[in-house]
């Protein structure tokens, strides 16, 4: 396999793949990594389990692509070529050049460590795990090896999968990702609907697949006397927090519940200022924090060493059940969400706290939900502690998703590259 990521292993982010690599190690002989982004740090800050092998740039971007132009102008000269096909729109004639050029320069520079790999491979998947630069590359890297009968299988998640969160309603090169790849796996069944519904043309190349996550170490240790509440997010505008905060105001200041609020999750420059500022306006003082990042394993022990009482998230968008969310209810804490997305499954399980809020609700709206919750008795409130983590280990676990899933791009591989004889 060759696993096409945006930084992973370096920096943050991409957590999903901590566990879903053990698992894609065990199932194929060799997993060769290739980030798209080049890293900032020297070195990776995550392990890579044995049979992995790290494949990787030291150049920049800009001196990627600029070196790729000087040497193959007739290839520079294709990827302009493709990027007019998005028309005449300025904006999306840029967006479609500087994907292509720096995709197919960082393939053709990666290509031949990864040939050199690869020499004795015959069943061979490419892997993107975004529906992004990621897939773009895998594509172009298929090409230079003359793997065609490979199979380019994708993920879609959210920011590479919705147009609607992208202030110009534009991702570059749709239809050539679509033409070009075997099966796109979205993360949820809503978010496979939207690629149905979307291009409807290629809907054969569709399904969905849930990545889950890893199970909790002190799970059921929700209380909820503790008053407490956590999120856990990237401080980004599609988590709304400005949101959250309102609604937490609501509930300290008009229900007169004096909650704590714990985010987890890294921010910085204005919009997180904002977002700082925000709480220390509505909130009572001493009422929350903000802890920043954390590793999966720091996660875990912050969960298990920190009694909550309820989990929130009031995202606009989300592909699937949220990562966030799956480590929440691995805890056993009940969960009020916006119903968007993939989160919308929840609703299946009648036994989970209902926690479900539409998308523009009311902090008036929360604050009930919240109320709700909070004046259950004991014994109701350890049924919705142990509902949650019933839901995650049935249906979020990522031991028995990922291997799963690991399997089944190995039948893939397997069924679709039969016939290639190694040069």
């Amino acid at each position: 396999m060759v696993l096409f990521t945006l930084a992973f292993p370096f920096g943050h982010g991409e957590e999903f793949l901590e566990t879903e690599i053990l698992h894609l190690a065990n199932e194929f002989d060799r997993v060769l990594v290739v980030p798209t982004v080049r890293p900032k740090e020297a070195s990776p800050t995550r392990e890579l389990p044995a049979g992995v092998v790290l494949v990787t740039s030291e150049l920049s971007q800009v001196s990627t692509v600029a070196r790729f132009c000087a040497r193959y102008p007739i290839a520079a000269a294709r990827s302009v070529a493709r990027a007019f096909r998005a028309g005449w729109q300025l904006s999306r004639i840029r967006a479609d050049l500087k994907f292509d050029l720096y995709a197919t320069a960082l393939a053709r520079r990666l290509a031949p460590t990864v040939e050199f790999s690869l020499r004795d491979v015959s069943d061979l998947v490419f892997y993107g795990f975004w529906f992004h630069s990621p897939t773009r590359v895998a594509l172009e890297m298929r090409r230079f090896l003359k793997r065609s009968v490979s199979p380019v299988v994708s993920r879609a998640n959210g920011f590479d999968l919705f147009v609607e969160r992208h202030p110009d309603r534009y991702l570059p090169q749709r239809e050539l990702l679509l033409d070009g790849v075997t099966y796109v796996l979205a993360a949820s069944p809503s978010a496979e609907q939207y690629l149905h519904q979307k291009y409807p043309k290629y809907r054969a190349k569709f399904s969905s697949e849930r990545i889950g996550t890893p199970a909790a170490i002190n799970p059921g240790n929700a209380s909820r006397k503790a008053l407490h509440i956590v999120s856990c997010s990237y401080i980004s505008p599609v988590k709304r927090l400005k949101m959250l905060i309102d609604n937490l105001a609501e509930a300290q200041t008009s229900r007169g519940i004096l909650v704590t609020w714990t985010h987890i999750g890294p921010g910085s420059g204005a919009y997180a200022e904002e977002v700082f500022a925000h709480a220390t306006c509505r909130l009572a003082s001493g009422t929350f924090s903000f802890l920043g990042h954390m590793g999966n394993r720091e996660l875990h022990e912050w969960y298990a060493n920190n009694p909550a009482t309820v989990f929130v998230q009031m995202s606009e968008s989300e592909g699937g059940l949220a990562a966030s969310i799956q480590e929440a209810l691995a805890q056993g804490l009940p969960v009020i969400v916006t119903d968007v997305g993939g989160v919308g499954e929840l609703r299946q399980d009648a036994r989970l706290f209902p926690g479900l809020l539409d998308a523009n609700h009311t902090p008036a709206q929360f604050a009930d939900r919240l109320v709700d919750l909070l004046s259950s008795d004991d014994e109701s409130y350890q049924r919705y502690v142990g509902a949650s983590m019933e839901y995650w280990r049935v249906h979020c676990s990522a031991s028995t998703l990922a291997s799963g899933f690991a399997r089944r791009l190995r039948q893939i591989a397997t069924e679709t590259s039969v016939g290639y004889v190694s040069a």
